[in-house]
């Protein structure tokens, strides 16, 4: 069964009860829709664009995501979607001012990033006055100082009917980032569905989670008991001056600290803000040892080697530090690594039986992607490819251009093996994949939530961890897991509120 609708192309979306039930609801007020990626965000947006279009042929939509490829790919799903006869552009910072203006003019849809459009506000070149809707994609991006912010405040105060509709898999692990998402979009309604949930459970496939642990080898052991060593006698200083209580202290509270000593401009936070510097490097140097790979933590050791600030010179005079790039080095010379690349290996291989897999590995740092990629490229039958962001300063990267490209291949099966950055975890039309892998745990519940939306969607699909025992990975594997189900315990309990309060006053039935 397909949805009928003046403005919808027949067969184009499928019948579903949620959909249904979160359109509605879209229409009543200002909604933040919260699903799990996969389950068809896109088309609830056209389904509340295309009743708003019903309700005044006038008014306009403006349809927001963070990047030329999500715009480009919502707009070729709203042409596929919308009957002709709706003016659809896309509209990008590219084109001159003068076309940008004719287009907000004459066009009944746009699509733009948030940052073409608030500029475009702020120099009058766009009144959102004749919106009827606003549709901010990857809404979880709208806090601080996010150019959606902006958009919405000026959109809700100068638009004659303004309506929002918010669309993410996760706005936040905490109630006060799901409180900041909210207030910043000035929403009413909050509308959650999970996978479990009755209205849904007829469209997914069932996920199977796997969590693999893998223990340190003695070698790699040793490198991070230097590295540790160096650690904790940078911090019992710290706590020796006063600076610090607890000898527990991570890494976002050590930048915080480090500026809260800039602003005292004396010789003795400088001398603190030195060895919080090295503790960091430090502490950065365990991360990749505990949970990355020894090709990445050489490179680093490389970087810092090359650095001439006071932190990176103290570093390199110290025995422990010494030691450790000696051993590190050593190992890769004899050709060990992680045992978690032998694991990846071993997994990739299994799946790979299947002809048709399609497998996407997940993985912080870019050089531990091009390892992934080194070392899967071994299997027989595996085609992996690397799938980054665009380039840093003077980093490798691929342009957004190359990026869809990939993912042309990669659907049509050139490649069988997504070696990833984060850059696949948002909105991006992935193919579906059998095999979502964590090379390793993510704190973030929206990354986590993200990741794991790239598989099951028509097929069952299997999610798998990977873990390093007793380091930060059970950390972070807990952190994220106890988010989100904070956030979905969080989102349920704003829907109910909504309901009952709507229903008392007679606005949804």
């Amino acid at each position: 069964m397909f949805v009928t609708h003046p403005w919808i192309n027949s067969g184009t979306i499928e019948q579903r009860s949620y959909q249904e039930n979160i359109v509605k609801m879209a229409l009543t007020g200002n909604t933040l829709c919260v699903i799990p990626t996969g389950l068809g965000k896109t088309s609830i947006a056209a389904l509340v664009a295309a009743e708003r279009l019903s309700k005044n042929m006038k008014g306009k939509i403006l349809f927001l995501a963070p990047t030329k490829p999500l715009v480009s790919q919502h707009y070729r799903s709203f042409e596929k979607m919308l009957k002709l006869g709706m003016e659809m552009q896309v509209v990008t910072g590219e084109s001159k001012a003068e076309e940008r203006f004719k287009l907000y003019k004459n066009v009944d849809i746009i699509f733009a990033t948030p940052q073409t459009i608030g500029n475009d506000i702020k120099s009058g070149l766009l009144n959102l006055a004749d919106f009827s809707l606003v549709i901010f994609d990857e809404a979880h991006r709208c806090i601080g100082q996010y150019a959606y912010v902006y958009i919405a405040k000026h959109y809700i105060q100068n638009a004659k009917d303004p309506l929002i509709l918010a669309l993410t898999a996760s706005p936040g692990g905490q109630r006060y980032k799901i409180n900041e998402v909210r207030d910043s979009l000035f929403i009413k309604n909050v509308e959650i569905r999970a996978r479990e949930d009755p209205d849904v459970k007829p469209y997914v496939q069932s996920v199977n989670n796997d969590w693999v642990r893998v223990e340190l080898p003695i070698p790699l052991k040793s490198v991070q008991t230097y590295l540790s060593n160096i650690k904790n006698s940078r911090i019992k200083k710290l706590m020796g001056w006063g600076i610090v209580n607890s000898s527990m202290v991570n890494k976002t509270q050590l930048l915080r600290l480090q500026e809260n000593l800039a602003k005292k401009k004396t010789g003795s936070a400088y001398g603190a803000m030195s060895l919080i510097a090295e503790i960091i490097k430090a502490d950065h140097a365990l991360l990749l040892v505990e949970t990355q790979c020894l090709s990445s933590l050489q490179k680093y050791f490389e970087k810092v080697s090359g650095e001439t600030t006071k932190a990176s010179t103290r570093l390199l005079a110290d025995e422990n530090f010494k030691n450790a790039i000696r051993l590190t080095n050593e190992l890769v010379a004899e050709g060990k690594e992680h045992p978690k690349l032998e694991k990846l290996k071993e997994i990739v291989t299994n799946e790979l039986k299947n002809k048709d897999a399609r497998i996407i590995v997940f993985a912080q740092y870019r050089d531990t992607i091009a390892k992934i990629s080194e070392v899967l490229s071994e299997i027989k039958g595996a085609a992996p490819v690397e799938f980054i962001g665009q380039a840093k300063k003077k980093g490798k990267g691929l342009s957004q251009k190359e990026q869809m490209q990939i993912l042309n291949e990669f659907q049509m099966g050139f490649y069988n093996v997504l070696c990833a950055s984060q850059v696949a975890e948002e909105g991006l039309d992935v193919v579906e994949t059998n095999v979502v892998i964590f090379y390793e745990p993510t704190p973030s519940a929206i990354r986590k939530i993200q990741r794991s939306g790239r598989t099951a969607r028509t097929q069952t699909g299997k999610v798998v961890i990977l873990i390093t025992k007793d380091t930060r990975d059970e950390a972070f594997h807990w952190s994220a897991h106890n988010k989100e189900k904070q956030m979905k315990k969080t989102l349920y309990d704003m829907q109910r509120k909504n309901v009952d309060v709507q229903k008392s006053m007679g606005e949804f039935k």
